[in-house]
C-alpha cells in the first residue's frame, strides 16, 4: 500500500517437472488487483512467470526460458507483454578448473499506452575459475529494438568483464549504442540543398 494505489496479489509456485534430459522449472502464476487513490481505473494483472525471473526449459545441453503477463482494466487491456528466448549451455569441471559457456538468443514484446515494443537480442558469455582463487567471467549481450510511435530502431552492444582475485574483485562495462528514426534524424533535403541537386542530377544527363 502507498499514498497512490492499493496493490494485492498471489505467486502460485508449480513443482519442476523433470523426465529424463528434460526439465522445466521455475514455473509460477500470479495475479495482482491494484486499487489506485488518483482517479484511474482499477486494474488486474495476470502473469505467467516474471520478466526477471523466467521459467526454464532444458532439454540435454539445450535450454531455453520465457514469461508471459497481461494487465486489464474497465477500458480493456493496458499492457501485453513477453519474451521467448532459447539456446545452449555447456559446462566442464577437471578439478583444479571449472567453466562453462552459454549462448542464447530470444524475442521480446510489449505494447503499453498506444506503444509498441519488439526486440530482438542475443547473449553469450562464459566464466572459468581456477582453484577457487581465480574467476573470471565475460558476457556479451546485443539487442536491436523497434518501437513505434514514434518509429524508432536502436542498437544496444554491451561487453561486461569481471575478474575475482580472491576478495578483490573488479568488473567494467563497455557499452555502444547506435538509434535510427524517432523523429530526430536529419531529412535528405536538410543535407542537401536544391541548387546541389540539380548539379548533381545535370552531371549524369545525357
Amino acid at each position: 500500500m502507498t499514498s497512490e494505489h492499493v496493490l494485492a496479489g498471489f505467486t502460485l509456485p508449480i513443482p519442476t517437472v523433470a523426465i529424463g534430459v528434460f526439465s522445466l522449472q521455475n514455473i509460477n502464476l500470479g495475479a495482482a488487483l491494484t486499487v489506485p487513490f488518483i482517479g484511474q481505473p482499477v486494474s488486474m494483472r495476470f502473469n505467467f512467470c516474471e520478466r526477471q525471473d523466467p521459467f526454464m526449459l532444458t532439454v540435454s545441453l539445450f535450454a531455453g526460458g520465457g514469461y508471459f503477463a497481461l494487465e486489464v482494466d474497465p477500458n480493456g487491456v493496458r499492457t501485453v507483454e513477453g519474451s521467448i528466448e532459447f539456446g545452449g549451455s555447456f559446462a566442464l569441471n577437471l578439478g583444479v578448473a571449472s567453466g562453462g559457456v552459454y549462448v542464447m538468443a530470444g524475442v521480446a514484446y510489449k505494447r503499453t499506452g498506444g506503444k509498441t515494443m519488439l526486440a530482438g537480442y542475443l547473449r553469450c558469455g562464459g566464466s572459468l575459475e581456477v582453484l577457487g582463487l581465480i574467476t573470471v567471467s565475460l558476457e556479451f549481450v546485443m539487442t536491436l529494438e523497434y518501437t513505434t510511435p514514434p518509429s524508432r530502431l536502436r542498437g544496444i552492444a554491451t561487453l561486461t568483464v569481471e575478474i575475482e582475485i580472491l576478495f578483490f574483485s573488479i568488473s567494467v562495462d563497455l557499452t555502444v549504442e547506435r538509434e535510427f528514426g524517432g523523429g530526430g534524424d536529419p531529412l535528405f533535403k536538410d543535407l542537401m540543398a536544391q541548387s546541389d541537386w540539380s548539379n548533381y542530377c545535370d552531371a549524369f544527363a545525357a
